[in-house]
């Protein structure tokens, strides 16, 4: 019943979507998820999208209210005893989630667009449960065994929670990025707060802020085209993100994005996740043609990053200090500005990927570049 739903509610958004289509109306696609055991990830199955209303208050300036709904099925793996808080390879779980998101943003640019300033509410509606694959592990309440609300305060309980998030965002943008060239320097500063008292209508609950600075360059070394075609080329980007998440009760759901473990390619989302992050990741990319289509190409991402992680561990008072270091290929056809679907094959020279440990060369199928 809970998936029809969802599955409506996407359904609705996009009719509107396209009723409402003019020139101050257009989409807005904020981001997907994919369950890796559905297809083997190849399908997205949780999708944030919705409508942005340009009201135009300044010339040149965007001045839009954003409404984005969003719903599916996704799948979380965790690393942290729920009793102890110790993260390590022989203590995980494999849990699903039914999510649906709620988002309202107020966006407005400066200086044509060069600066643009973004508040937004965040709602998020979280049913978590046992893994529909039989053969992972243990079920929730034999993992969590009284203790969820410690480590885990969003599946205490009834393993329910609905969150609420207060963000706020300042971007400078002076990126061209057409896929097949990638030119410029865009830079964000973001600070998010979840404060308890909107944060414990259900059985779960949270109370937390994070404070995020992400840089990123980029520069065109080569191409190769004939006429409109653009046949190969070359281009080194860069990005700098630097992160402290803190609070009495950091949800999992909101600690994948930050965790150095999601940020340092080739190891787990959750995982080495502590208060402070910094992570530099170097990317030489390769393009090739467009598949009939200017916005369908393949690439090939050859990365290397490094990633510094310390303060505590998230939910405990127990000292991080973790440096991971890792360089691969990604293998990909990028669909317009936000899927590259593909595979990734990854050198871990430090550390572990805890689902895989012991080995140094690993590999998983991908839905995006990181940046």
């Amino acid at each position: 019943m809970m998936k029809k739903a969802i599955a409506i509610l996407l359904l609705c958004v996009l009719v509107l979507t396209s009723a409402l289509a003019g020139p101050n109306v257009r989409f807005v696609f904020g981001d997907l998820g994919q369950h890796p055991e559905i297809v083997f990830g190849f399908v997205p199955s949780y999708l944030l999208l919705g409508i942005g209303v340009n009201g135009q208050l300044f010339d040149a300036n965007t001045s839009e209210i954003q409404f984005l709904v969003g719903g599916g099925y996704n799948q979380r793996r965790v690393f942290q005893d729920p009793a102890t808080g110790i993260s390590s390879p022989l203590t995980q779980i494999t849990y699903d989630v039914i999510q649906t998101d709620y988002v309202v943003r107020l966006r407005q640019g400066l200086l044509d667009d060069l600066l643009m300033f973004q508040l937004g509410l965040d709602l998020k509606y979280e049913v978590n449960r046992d893994s529909f694959k039989t053969d992972k592990n243990d079920s929730l309440d034999e993992y969590l065994a009284g203790h969820s609300g410690y480590i885990y305060p969003d599946l205490n309980g009834n393993h329910q929670f609905f969150g609420t998030n207060i963000n706020f965002r300042v971007t400078f943008d002076m990126m061209e990025d057409t896929l097949f060239t990638n030119d410029g320097f865009i830079a964000y500063a973001e600070a998010e707060y979840g404060p308890y008292a909107l944060n414990r209508a259900l059985g779960g609950y949270a109370d937390y802020y994070s404070l995020s600075l992400n840089a990123i360059g980029a520069r065109t070394v080569y191409t190769f085209s004939t006429g409109d075609t653009g046949w190969v080329s070359l281009v080194v980007a860069d990005r700098v993100n630097v992160n402290w998440t803190d609070g009495r009760y950091v949800p999992v759901a909101y600690q994948g994005p930050v965790s150095l473990g999601r940020k340092v390619r080739g190891y787990n989302t959750y995982s080495y996740n502590s208060q402070f992050t910094v992570v530099n990741n170097f990317d030489f990319r390769i393009a090739g043609p467009g598949l009939g289509i200017g916005s369908i190409r393949p690439r090939i991402n050859l990365f290397f990053d490094m990633g510094y992680g310390c303060g505590n561990y998230f939910n405990t008072d127990i000292k991080a200090d973790n440096f991971l270091a890792s360089a691969g290929a990604q293998f990909t056809v990028s669909f317009f500005d936000f899927i590259d679907l593909g595979y990734q094959l990854a050198y871990l020279f430090t550390g572990d990927k805890y689902t895989e440990a012991g080995k140094d060369l690993v590999g998983s199928f991908t839905f995006f570049l990181d940046f």
